[in-house]
């Protein structure tokens, strides 16, 4: 699996994470691995009962889409998942050949497939605690060159052309340091193109701008 992100050594914050789908035991072994090796408290919760009990607030909800169509995920995010006081959403176990028809679900954070290898499961949580998206490159890069081809923007925004260049990398998943020798500029030049980018799409944090480059990355208004 092709993704974003780089593997982080630092801990990350102690964090909650929902697994939502069957009490089966492939999720329970799922819930006990990201609670050793991350240190965050996990619950399984069956997809009917997930809004029966309070969510944490913050949580990841780690949704296990085997079996279930684009379709039926698509309406049980929207339903149950998109208006909860989740940190994201991210799939477990989904299709490589359809996840194109998934990512666009709102607030979907990661994606992990069937073949997904532990190590790079844990990494992913931890690379989205830490405000990165976990995608397929070839995904967004699908998603970047098709949106780019759309005649009018869903929301007109100047950007400048280092702004543009940040926000093209940070939808490639670079870090700040990766910015900064890719545009060959300082990380405190990158910090500042990144919060002049963020005031002006409004986005609070990197997974904001990054869900709002892919609606409207490439049919923004671009300055020189």
């Amino acid at each position: 699996m092709a993704v974003m992100g780089e593997k982080l050594a630092a801990a990350v914050p102690r964090l909650s994470v929902v697994v939502v789908g069957r009490n089966s035991l492939q999720n329970r072994l799922v819930a006990g691995l990201i609670g050793e090796r991350l240190g965050c408290s996990v619950e399984v919760r069956e997809l009917q009962a997930f809004g029966a009990a309070r969510t944490p607030v913050g949580a990841l909800a780690l949704l296990d889409v085997d079996g279930m169509s684009p379709e039926d995920i698509d309406r049980y995010v929207r339903k149950h998942l998109a208006g909860t006081a989740c940190r994201g959403i991210a799939f477990l176990n989904a299709d490589e050949a359809r996840v194109a028809e998934i990512v666009n679900c709102p607030g979907v954070l990661g994606v992990f497939f069937r073949d997904t290898s532990k190590e790079n499961l844990v990494s992913g949580i931890r690379a989205i605690f830490a405000g990165e998206y976990w995608l397929p490159r070839d995904v967004l890069a699908k998603h970047f060159a098709r949106t780019r081809r759309r005649a009018l923007p869903e929301q007109a925004v100047e950007l400048t052309r280092k702004e543009s260049e940040t926000l093209e990398l940070l939808l490639g998943g670079h870090s700040n340091g990766a910015i900064a020798r890719r545009l060959g500029v300082s990380p405190h030049t990158v910090k500042t193109h990144l919060y002049n980018l963020f005031r002006k799409i409004g986005a609070r944090n990197r997974v904001q701008a990054v869900n709002w480059a892919m609606r409207n990355v490439g049919s923004s208004e671009r300055a020189g």
